[in-house]
């Protein structure tokens, strides 16, 4: 489905975004999501066939959103938009861990991480091939962003690109 950025898409997001603080994702039904967003029922199956294409679009929508917050800066990623992205769209992350799509989106989030670190390993010197050492990152990565989830008190966005930065650094 062609994206389309529209103010109806956004309230779907938003509206799915405040249903989960209530309630789990499988007792969330279109009508709660098109209630909740204060639009017609007609526009939301205008975007989409049902409630999974509607969360296979969430997903794709939050991979491209996220990928958007990775720069590179002297020969380092930059972390903190991407913390950042995680504060601000905390509810829909919690929820897509508790998923199975979650799987879906941590592997399309590590290939391109995973190529973005390969790319700056291979300009350092080490004994290890960088595709090794980039999916070992990327596993503490994903290990550091749940530690973070799990904290009852958060470590801000720049904190934790502090940690990310120099858990990173080849040794």
């Amino acid at each position: 489905m062609p994206q389309k950025n529209t103010q109806s898409l956004l309230r779907f997001k938003n509206a799915f975004a405040q249903l989960l603080i209530d309630r789990p994702l499988d007792r969330i039904t279109v009508q709660d999501v098109v209630r909740t967003a204060e639009v017609n029922r007609s526009t939301f199956y205008r975007h989409f066939l049902d409630l999974d294409d509607f969360l296979d679009w969430l997903a794709d929508n939050m991979l491209e959103e996220i990928t958007q917050q990775f720069t590179i800066t002297d020969q380092d990623l930059d972390f903190t938009g991407f913390y950042q992205y995680a504060m601000a769209n905390q509810t829909l992350l919690e929820a897509f861990l508790g998923t199975q799509r979650w799987t879906s989106l941590v592997t399309q989030l590590q290939s391109f991480v995973t190529k973005r670190y390969t790319a700056l390993l291979q300009q350092q010197a080490s004994s290890i091939p960088p595709t090794i050492q980039a999916t070992f990152l990327i596993g503490g990565h994903i290990a550091l962003f749940n530690w973070r989830m799990q904290q009852p008190t958060r470590p801000s966005p720049s904190q934790m690109a502090q940690y990310h930065r120099a858990l990173s650094q080849p040794r």
